[in-house]
């Protein structure tokens, strides 16, 4: 096994390869990740796509630690252009939701935390904003409530 087939393992995220890695001090790391799905689908008029039109600006998205280190998902999203109606699109991904800068795994990690922790030491632990942590408890309760409140949501 290679160390890209290790760390591809490790992240363990569906459609996304490790490409390499940074350290950043001795509290953080990023791996520079990239999404290998065939095609992405319009949001207009919902076609799929497979002709590509470059890339998007990086992003840092926050994952879960690994070991004593915070983690950083290195990406740059996708564009697609569709064949249909012409129109330019950045792929959505099934790791993170649009426009906020965790994955789905990192929030269903604090939100658990912030179920039986205080926000204020989730923060603190997390190097995260009292804000930040509220907002993503607030957001998982939510989608909690809507799908009935009373499974373990994902």
């Amino acid at each position: 096994m290679t160390n890209q087939d290790f760390l591809n393992e490790l992240l363990g995220i569906a459609n996304l390869r490790v490409t390499g890695t940074e350290f950043t001090g001795i509290e953080q790391i990023n791996l520079i990740v990239e999404s290998i799905g065939a095609a992405g689908i319009c949001p207009d008029c919902h076609q799929i796509s497979i002709q590509t039109h470059g890339q998007s600006e990086e992003q840092l998205i926050r994952d879960l630690g690994y070991g004593e280190r915070r983690c950083y998902l290195s990406y740059r999203p996708r564009r697609f252009r569709c064949e249909k109606c012409n129109k330019t699109f950045v792929e959505r991904v099934a790791w993170k939701r649009p426009e906020v800068s965790y994955t789905l795994r990192y929030e269903q990690y604090i939100y658990q935390r912030a179920r039986k922790e205080p926000v204020s030491q989730i923060a603190k632990e997390e190097g995260l904003s009292e804000e930040a942590v509220q907002a993503i408890f607030e957001h998982k309760a939510k989608k909690r409530l809507r799908h009935g409140g009373t499974h373990k949501s994902k």
